[in-house]
C-alpha cells in the first residue's frame, strides 16, 4: 500500500470537506423547496385560494398554480 505525500492528502481532505458542504447546502434548499410545495399544497386542498397563498408564501401566483 502506497501512502500519499502529505499535500495530496491534505488537498484530498480538502476536497472532500468542500464536496460535503456543497451537498449538504443543496440537501438543504432541496428540501426546503419540497417542504414549501407540500405546504402549498395542503393550502389549495384547504381552500385557500391561489392569490392568498402567493401572497402568504411571497411566490408569484404562476408558481402556486403549477402546483394545483
Amino acid at each position: 500500500m502506497e501512502l500519499l505525500p502529505a499535500w495530496k492528502r491534505w488537498g484530498y481532505e480538502e476536497g472532500k470537506a468542500e464536496g460535503i458542504e456543497e451537498g449538504k447546502a443543496e440537501g438543504k434548499a432541496e428540501g426546503k423547496e419540497e417542504g414549501q410545495a407540500e405546504l402549498i399544497r395542503k393550502l389549495l386542498l384547504n381552500g385557500f385560494s391561489p392569490e392568498a397563498v402567493s401572497k402568504a408564501v411571497e411566490l408569484p401566483l404562476d408558481k402556486i398554480k403549477k402546483l394545483m
